[in-house]
This record gives structure tokens, C-alpha cells and sequence, in this order.
């Protein structure tokens, strides 16, 4: 009688432990996810506040050109952006120069080269 009672407490304590175990197990995955999500959501955050970030100037957009070896010769204000004139003297500077534009925000809208003697003219639409 006593062995059948003992048996029983054995039982009972082992599923116990056993519930004990998964509890444990299941609070540190949900920490886990949660610590996960954490960072994700401030991911996210990090990703909206660069979205409204500096609006490239028209400073920053000249200094770009000059380092670049790429004359600007008129820079006039549009609606929603700037048409950009000048010269280049080959026409990677000026695919180089475009991705550099994209990389730091603007969008070239809409571009046309030329060829004026041992440069090339080109004509740009860009919005910051």
C-alpha cells in the first residue's frame, strides 16, 4: 500500500517536473522571439527615420560633380527637383556620378549626353 502511494508521489512529481521543464523551455523561446522582434522593430525605426533623412543640397550636389572631374555649367530650380547642364569627359564619370547621386537620395529623373568635341554635354533632371 505504502509502495502503490509512493509510486503514485513518484508519478506526480516526475509529470511535474516534467511541466516544470517545458514551462521553462517555452518562457525562453517567447524571451527569445521577443528580444528578436525587439531588434527587428528597431530596424524598422532606424529605416523610416533614414527615409526623411538630408535632402541632398545643391552645395553638396556641385562639390559631388567637382570631385568627380565633372564641370557643371547651369544648375537652374524646377518644381520638384533641378536641370542640370555641363561636361564630362568620358561617359562612366557620369554613370559613376549618377549611382554616387542615388546613393546619396536624389533621383535622376531624366538624362541625354552629347558629344561636343573631345567632351561630352550632358543635360540632367534630377529631383533631390
Amino acid at each position: 500500500m505504502i509502495r502503490v502511494f509512493l509510486q503514485r508521489q513518484r508519478m506526480r512529481l516526475a509529470w511535474g517536473l516534467i511541466a516544470l521543464l517545458l514551462i521553462v523551455i517555452l518562457v525562453r523561446e517567447a524571451s527569445a522571439r521577443w528580444a528578436e522582434m525587439s531588434q527587428w522593430r528597431g530596424l524598422a525605426e532606424a529605416a523610416i527615420s533614414l527615409e526623411g533623412g538630408p535632402v541632398l543640397s545643391l552645395e553638396r550636389l556641385r562639390q559631388s560633380a567637382q570631385a568627380r572631374h565633372i564641370e557643371l555649367t547651369e544648375v537652374e530650380p524646377q518644381e520638384q527637383g533641378w536641370q542640370v547642364r555641363g561636361s564630362v569627359a568620358d561617359e562612366q564619370a557620369l554613370l559613376g556620378w549618377l549611382q554616387a547621386l542615388q546613393i546619396e537620395g536624389a533621383q535622376p529623373l531624366q538624362w541625354g549626353m552629347e558629344q561636343e568635341g573631345k567632351r561630352l554635354r550632358f543635360d540632367l533632371r534630377v529631383r533631390p
